[in-house]
């Protein structure tokens, strides 16, 4: 007799443990579907070529060396950024001219002439076009007209072709100048 009493209380426990997941299912889907319909228009897309013309200066450098397990960004500012001397800056016309003024530190973006981006509706690469080379650099994030910081990354790498390997990430903050 008493197992004939145990057994509705281990049936009932059993419906219970199918019937949460049942139940957990059905309030999953009534949440989702009260999602709240999104209105409104996001508005015509960002000029992104305008959100870089301008006068642009130098606010830090850092490099990734991508062979250090570590992985560490070291800033190396001091390098480009010093007392007494003019940081570098960069202005980006809108004739798709650029300019660079540098007093110290390596010169990674040539001596002026043409920039374009690879595409203009999403750029991923910001293309500039001296009297000798033509340079390509990561852009950090898509700058529009009101931005007041933009990322440039030079990666370097090593090897021939398609085993061509990045071995180091320079990147290069500059702050607008307002005009």
């Amino acid at each position: 007799m008493k197992a004939d009493a145990c057994e509705p209380i281990e049936q009932d426990i059993m419906n219970r443990y199918h019937i949460l997941p049942l139940l957990a299912t059905v309030i999953t889907v009534a949440v989702i579907g009260c999602k709240p319909e999104i209105e409104g228009e996001l508005g015509d897309p960002i000029d992104k070529r305008a959100g870089f013309i301008g006068t642009w200066e130098l606010a830090s450098f850092t490099q990734q060396d991508l062979n250090n397990p570590v992985q560490e960004v070291r800033d190396l500012s001091h390098l480009y950024i010093q007392e007494g001397a003019a940081p570098l800056r960069m202005d980006f016309n809108d004739d798709d001219s650029y300019t660079i003024q540098q007093e110290i530190g390596r010169n990674y973006f040539g001596t002026g002439g043409a920039w374009a981006f690879d595409d203009p509706s999403f750029p991923t690469f910001l293309i500039l076009e001296d009297a000798t080379d033509t340079l390509q650099y990561n852009l950090g994030a898509t700058v529009r007209p009101y931005d007041d910081q933009m990322a440039i990354e030079y990666r370097r790498s090593c090897g021939e072709g398609g085993a061509r390997v990045e071995t180091v990430i320079y990147t290069f903050t500059f702050n607008r100048i307002p005009q």
